[in-house]
């Protein structure tokens, strides 16, 4: 880049510091600790690590990326740290990494576009600070959100100069960072095999350039992967009888009746939130009615639970493709559960009309980004340099379409989906004055370059 960026840097951390503080006090936060699960894993593997503990402690029962973040933090904390203490440590790091994260946006978007592309894609995450609400729990979020970003400024390294190694090394740890927190991302790198076979027949010039070494990356993530989940099995299929496959078959169960008879039920998955929902109901009484067979016919538990999900899909074709639909879009949808709606306050949003009016204006706001997305794949005409923007946000739709979704599943793409957004955005006229005056501000010109 040919300007400055200081004054842009100190605000961006700034802001996010302020942004994070008054997350911090919202009557309605990211669960503390998750579903304990990462917390517990990382907290044991620290303690081992420091020899406070067995070996036979160790687990890693679900994604084993997040273990790669937060087991160091937990290893800075003392050996008696409680778990509020520990939940502190992981803050101020998701903090550090998400807004790190936001800098590296800049930068892509600054290099894919321009600088204007890139504060107003920042700003897109000030004016909805969703980032903030992930950074305040143990969650795989975070970490997946700044893997992604580190992926996606790989690849603008390497787009710009394919010789150069250190675009392609970011790349393929990125991926294999954001994959190992997300698993469910994994049809990323079938997509990138897709545009390298289409770039071999119509783009002989990115294939010249790219495609042999996209390949080479591909490969060499994919056999990482297989090789860290099948470490993650190894550690933990003696000691827990939870596995990564078993619970890739209890989400897609629930996948199974998620707007199944309620499509306009957007009530988040718990018993606390929708105790009176049929589809929930039906799913306690399946799920029973399947562990019973399990009882009776001693078959394992995967093979009860797939059989009925591939038959159910196969019998219920209509529920099947209107439910893939409806969690395409939930996944783009806010809702606040935490929080009954007459017993909801955050600042002049008061009532159940405070927090409706709260949800429209939040989900407005996920309408306009769509809508920049939206202009920028029509007017784009080269699309497939931005193959990992559009692929991500594809894989993660599809695979949670097809089994189950939350609107969290979604956010780490919004590394993408913002960018490509601000690039739609900008071409608005209103939109792009106010943005090239803020640029004004934040990036003044030297009097060398007058």
């Amino acid at each position: 880049m040919t300007f400055s960026t200081k004054r842009f840097n100190l605000v961006v951390v700034v802001i996010s510091l302020l942004l994070m503080l008054v997350v911090l006090n919202f009557p309605f936060k990211a669960n503390k600790f998750g579903d304990i699960t990462f917390h517990e894993e990382s907290k044991n593997l620290a303690l081992f690590i420091k020899r406070e503990i067995s070996f036979d402690k160790v687990l890693i029962t679900k994604a084993p990326g997040p273990l790669l973040f937060y087991t160091p933090v937990y290893l800075l904390a003392p050996v008696d740290a409680t778990d509020d203490q520990l939940w502190t440590y992981a803050v101020v790091f998701t903090f550090l990494i998400s807004t790190i994260s936001l800098l590296l946006i800049f930068r892509i978007a600054t290099s894919f576009f321009s600088k204007e592309v890139g504060l107003l894609s920042v700003l897109l995450f000030f004016i909805f600070p969703i980032h903030c609400y992930y950074s305040l729990g143990i969650l795989a979020e975070i970490p997946a959100f700044f893997s992604l970003a580190l992926a996606i400024c790989g690849w603008t390294i390497a787009f710009k100069e394919p010789n150069k190694k250190s675009g392609w090394i970011m790349l393929t740890l990125g991926l294999l960072l954001f994959i190992l927190n997300r698993p469910n991302a994994m049809l990323l790198l079938g997509i990138g095999f897709l545009v390298v076979l289409f770039s071999f027949y119509k783009d002989k010039a990115f294939f010249k350039n790219y495609g042999k070494k996209m390949m080479l990356t591909f490969l060499i993530v994919g056999l990482l992967i297989s090789g860290f989940l099948k470490l993650a099995k190894n550690i933990t299929e003696t000691k827990s009888v939870g596995s990564q496959e078993s619970y890739f078959y209890y989400v897609a169960h629930i996948g199974r009746f998620q707007f199944r008879e309620e499509p306009m039920d957007l009530r988040f998955w718990e018993s606390d939130n929708r105790p009176d929902s049929r589809d929930y109901q039906n799913w306690i009484k399946n799920g029973a009615k399947l562990d019973s067979v399990i009882t009776s016919t001693n078959r394992s538990y995967n093979d009860v639970y797939k059989e009925f999900i591939i038959n159910d899909v196969l019998t219920n074709p209509f529920w099947f493709t209107r439910q893939f639909f409806i969690k395409c879009l939930y996944g783009h949808i806010n809702i606040i559960s935490k929080v009954q709606p007459s017993q909801f306050d955050l600042g002049p949003f008061k009532g159940a009309f405070g927090f409706w009016s709260l949800l429209l204006i939040i989900n407005s706001i996920n309408l306009i980004v769509l809508l920049g997305v939206g202009l920028f794949l029509f007017n784009e005409k080269n699309l497939i340099q931005y193959w990992i923007f559009w692929g991500i946000t594809i894989a993660l739709l599809v695979f949670h379409g097809l089994t189950y979704m939350e609107p969290r599943y979604i956010f780490p793409s919004k590394v993408a989906l913002y960018i490509m957004s601000a690039a739609g955005l900008y071409r608005i006229y209103w939109i792009k004055k106010i943005i090239n005056k803020i640029a004004v501000l934040l990036f003044p010109i030297s009097i060398s370059d007058k």
